[in-house]
């Protein structure tokens, strides 16, 4: 096979996005925090897919076929990984300007601007990343194909270097070596070349119902950095394409936070950035254009299956809201996030009036928390994040609502909230909810029980995969064989002798014999009160508060 056409350019491309899409789970397995909660593979299948838009002719161009799928992808681009693989794509659409089709040569050209884009659309490049997988694939391609070489020759060689890259990258990041994994983004760049080799083999491959099962952890460098705060992306149609200036403004961004991925294509500039404040970024950039799309998340969100249900469930927030409450606004309300049915139902019970789905798997975005404020007829509100990475949403979104005082209780727990709640009246006054949801949370000790997808090592503690993390207050300080030893040492960590009760959720495989040791356990050990609620959170099979 000498020559690729438009045509079978996006046909080898759907190849290896659904290879890829078919191994997202593999790729998302872990992060260094290992709890299953990754989303490179989410990220990346993500933005990749936005091709299945692309109309498939016979007459395509190969140079119009390639422009498309890397515009597609840069505005569909999810996290880091996302941007970096739509630049890959860019730099082969760059190569294959002009051409009706290409060869082998061409081909490998297009692998050698791949690896250019990709780098110079990250500030501070990171060996032993999905970078590192496309520049030594490139290498490899140029220092190793002939002129004259066939395109599967081209395809097969690329397989090989990329395969040999991936399992090299532990060697370049530390961490990767600590815990004995590959990188994710190279893995999931990996997965792409593997589809598109097959699809010119005649073998092209089809999404499957069911996912690739998790059968080697893959890690995420995202992840592994350790950030906290927002993940910010935004896509602005400049005013001025000719005079907009990139290295003054990465450096204006470098100042508000990190991670920092500028990209200008034509028109169009696609920013992608991790910052603390990302109001502060938007008001940076609004003078360069306009929006055309804005995405704010959480760093540690990953699966968000659980936003789809948030309108149907601000439905039934509401449904009991009756018309009287619509016309007269109430002097106070709460709003809580939450995840777990059981949960959730002693949150409505005990007086919140809405609850947003959310927490450590599936944070809500700011606009899921401002469709939740202005759901609530208050003219004050008070929000319950229940998760630290839920904290930072709720305080923009209540820099962007005017009509209604917003007051944010920086609870960072799911089982911190209902003893919060606990203090909440609304026939009470603003200042006296204040007050008493503010002490209450001073005098609630926190944790919980997590279990580990893989072995390795944290805060010089050792970890097993299969066994249980014991988290108290966010950090890791032990961990057992099962879920109610790690229960008990949470408990021996948290429970003191002013302590007057704990309450427990339980969730996730708890059986209700667990629950009777649990009990045994506690009446045995501590002279105190306790509750315990079925909370039906997944991941967690303990939540515990003692105060």
């Amino acid at each position: 096979m000498s020559k690729i056409t438009g045509n079978q350019w996006i046909n080898a491309l759907l190849s290896g996005t659904y290879n890829l899409k078919n191994k997202q789970n593999l790729i998302n397995a872990l992060n260094v925090f290992p709890v299953p909660d990754g989303d490179t593979g989410s990220n990346m299948a993500s933005t990749i897919l936005s091709i299945e838009e692309i109309k498939i002719s016979d007459d395509l161009k190969i140079s119009d076929v390639a422009s498309l799928a890397a515009q597609n992808m840069l505005f569909s681009a999810r996290g880091n990984s996302g941007v970096i693989l739509s630049q890959i794509f860019k730099g082969f659409a760059v190569a294959f300007q002009n051409k009706n089709e290409i060869n082998a040569y061409d081909l490998v050209k297009g692998f050698e601007e791949a690896s250019k884009y990709a780098y110079n659309a990250v500030l501070k490049p990171i060996e032993g990343t999905i970078l590192t997988v496309i520049r030594e694939t490139s290498e490899g391609l140029k220092d190793n194909i002939l002129i004259d070489a066939d395109i599967l020759d081209v395809l097969r060689a690329a397989l090989s270097f990329a395969r040999k890259s991936c399992d090299n990258t532990p060697n370049l990041l530390p961490i990767l070596k600590e815990v004995s994994v590959t990188d994710s983004g190279g893995e999931g760049l990996y997965a792409i070349i593997e589809g598109m080799y097959s699809y010119f083999e005649g073998n092209p491959i089809s999404l499957l119902e069911k996912g690739i099962e998790v059968n080697k952890f893959i890690s995420d460098d995202e992840v592994f950095n350790g950030e906290f705060g927002y993940c910010t992306e935004f896509i602005i149609e400049l005013k001025k394409p000719k005079k907009f200036n990139r290295e003054n403004l990465i450096a204006k961004l470098e100042k508000h936070g990190n991670s920092t991925v500028v990209v200008k294509d034509d028109f169009y500039l696609k920013v992608h950035i991790h910052a603390i404040k990302p109001g502060n970024i938007l008001n940076l950039v609004d003078n360069l254009g306009q929006f055309v799309k804005i995405k704010i998340e959480n760093m540690t969100m990953q699966a968000n299956d659980g936003k789809k249900n948030s309108n149907e469930l601000a439905k039934k927030n509401n449904s009991n809201e009756n018309d009287t409450d619509a016309k007269l606004p109430k002097k106070s309300a709460v709003i809580s996030c939450n995840t777990g049915i059981g949960i959730i139902n002693l949150l409505k019970e005990n007086g919140a009036s809405y609850i947003i789905e959310g927490g450590q798997t599936n944070n809500p975005s700011i606009k899921d928390i401002i469709f939740a404020i202005d759901s609530i007829n208050a003219e004050t509100i008070f929000i319950l994040p229940n998760n630290s990475n839920i904290i930072l949403s709720a305080q923009q979104a209540s820099t962007i609502i005017k009509d209604k005082k917003i007051i944010i209780i920086p609870t960072k727990s799911q089982a911190q909230s209902l003893s919060v709640l606990y203090n909440f009246n609304e026939e009470n006054s603003v200042e006296d909810n204040h007050i008493l949801m503010k002490e209450a949370l001073t005098n609630i000790h926190y944790g919980e029980i997590a279990p580990s997808i893989k072995t390795t090592k944290l805060n010089n503690i050792k970890v097993k995969a299969g066994s249980y993390m014991v988290i108290s207050e966010g950090k890791l300080i032990n961990t057992a064989t099962t879920f109610n030893e790690a229960a008990y040492k949470l408990l021996d960590e948290i429970v003191n002798e002013e302590i007057q009760l704990v309450t427990i959720y339980y969730g996730q495989g708890v059986t209700e014999a667990d629950i009777n040791e649990l009990k045994n356990y506690i009446e045995i050990n501590f002279d105190i009160q306790f509750e315990i609620h079925n909370g039906g959170q997944d991941i967690y099979p303990y939540l515990i508060a003692a105060e």
